[in-house]
């Protein structure tokens, strides 16, 4: 504690000084949008790369498993393109493979970062999907990675539909357990029952109709509003997903001029 005091004594003039630098490029970049923009930018590149270091690392470890996943995803994309070639409708979406390369759980409000950006054609508001389920919203880019609101934030909100009665909704995450979510918005007079499906209705531009999303665990009918509070497990661990897509709908801008 002597030496502490020692040093503060001797470099207080350097201390104060950098305490107020610091300050005032705070109150800088907080009242100047474009440069705090391209801060947020700069500082996500780079963090960014030190995830990604950090996820290379970390796949190693489980290169059996990994293995297994792009096999599965390669047999679901042959699928894919054996069917599209046989359908004449256009595809309304396109799909860019991504890592995650550092996810949050268990915070109020939670993010992801993912290896690909702007230079993969990465733009903010696209949607980000998993094998079984709905991962987040992009939010932010920088040239090589980008940044996303997911499910598991307060200020998410998902347009969502109950498989058996064609009835819609929406997913909040609402609790501190990243397995679980509500839907709100069912009307009392819709039979559900414990284990139906929840997926996604499609009607917003950002993701496209029938993606899995959970099953219900409880329900509760309600004397207010008339409407269901139902209680979902997600499908997906979030806490285990590492590899992703990037949904681009090509519709996208048609659908907001309208």
């Amino acid at each position: 504690m002597r030496n502490l005091f020692r040093f503060i004594k001797k470099y207080h003039f350097i201390l104060l000084f950098i305490l107020i630098e610091s300050f005032a490029l705070f109150l800088f970049f907080s009242n100047h949008k474009f440069q705090k923009s391209r801060l947020l930018s700069f500082t996500q590149e780079y963090t960014g790369a030190m995830y990604s270091y950090y996820s290379n690392f970390n796949k190693y470890l489980y290169l059996n498993e990994e293995n297994k996943y792009l096999k599965r995803e390669n047999a679901k994309l042959y699928s894919i393109l054996s069917k599209s070639e046989k359908n004449s409708n256009p595809q309304l979406f396109e799909f860019t493979n991504a890592r995650i390369v550092n996810n949050s759980i268990f915070k109020k409000d939670n993010y992801l970062t993912l290896d690909k950006g702007e230079l993969d054609g990465v733009k903010i508001g696209m949607g980000i999907m998993a094998e079984n389920g709905v991962i987040g919203i992009v939010n932010s880019t920088s040239l090589n990675y980008s940044k996303a609101i997911s499910i598991l934030n307060s200020k998410s909100s998902i347009s969502v539909m109950h498989l058996k009665s064609n009835q819609n909704g929406s997913l909040k995450w609402t609790s501190n357990n990243y397995m679980t979510a509500e839907i709100s918005d069912i009307p009392n007079h819709v039979i559900i029952n414990i284990g139906d499906t929840i997926q996604t209705n499609g009607y917003s531009s950002i993701f496209p109709s029938g993606i899995n999303i959970g099953t219900i665990t409880s329900y509760k009918k309600g004397s207010e509003n008339g409407l269901y509070k139902i209680k979902i497990r997600f499908i997906n661990d979030m806490n285990k997903i590492k590899n992703v897509y990037i949904i681009n709908s090509l519709d996208k801008l048609e659908k907001e001029n309208l």
